[in-house]
């Protein structure tokens, strides 16, 4: 019981001195980092620690056997083309997004000239969802087939 008491004192002590003894310091470094730009960086990390992974993957596949059947074979084929579509559509983002950031340190870097940083800007902007389109239309294209080619392989098995 004493040990008990003794315990609830110290914790009710601690929690006076935490929560009274603390006082609150703001740190000011400079100025607040511009979050738009720290999540692009943000994006840049994540983007290249994935297609850093994918390509791993990527070589994994490459290294599988062969399958003697051919729309087994056929369906390999078209996960790799598949993930290579992947990575290549992240690549492409990733470029996006550096070149956006590569942008916006222009702009602020010769405020004089944003307007025409923000029009080339512009145009980079409409080829990468031209180019990003493309990409995930040719992947539901593969996606289509590969799901065909399964239902073929699968369908030997209910014959």
């Amino acid at each position: 019981m004493k040990t008990h008491y003794a315990m609830i004192v110290s914790l009710a002590l601690l929690t006076a001195t935490a929560c009274d003894g603390g006082a609150i310091v703001k740190e000011s470094r400079g100025p607040r980092p511009d979050t738009v730009i720290t999540m692009l960086h943000q994006g840049v990390i994540e983007l290249n620690e994935n297609i850093e992974e994918l390509q791993h993957h990527i070589t994994d596949l490459k290294q599988m056997p062969i399958d003697t059947d051919p729309r087994v074979q056929e369906l390999q084929g078209l996960d790799l083309a598949s993930w290579e579509l992947h990575l290549q559509q992240w690549m492409v983002q990733r470029d996006n997004l550096v070149s956006s950031l590569d942008s916006i340190q222009q702009a602020q870097a010769a405020p004089q000239d944003k307007v025409a940083i923000g029009n080339q800007w512009s145009e980079r902007r409409a080829q990468y969802m031209k180019t990003i389109e493309e990409l995930r239309s040719n992947r539901r294209k593969i996606e289509q087939k590969r799901t065909d080619v399964e239902s073929q392989v699968l369908e030997r098995y209910f014959q």
